[in-house]
């Protein structure tokens, strides 16, 4: 299987979560992140068509 580059993009509310995120080093807060909002874009970026 080829993994091909995958590109995301947050939105200027998504970007500000990730930097709190970051900032306050929450895992609970990471993996929520995580699953609403990069997940749901990864998936759809690496389904094969």
């Amino acid at each position: 299987m080829k993994i091909k580059n995958v590109v995301l993009n947050l939105s200027p509310e998504e970007t500000l979560r990730l930097t709190r995120v970051l900032l306050d080093d929450d895992k609970e807060e990471a993996l929520l992140f995580l699953k609403e909002c990069l997940k749901p874009q990864f998936d759809q970026a690496t389904r094969d068509h």
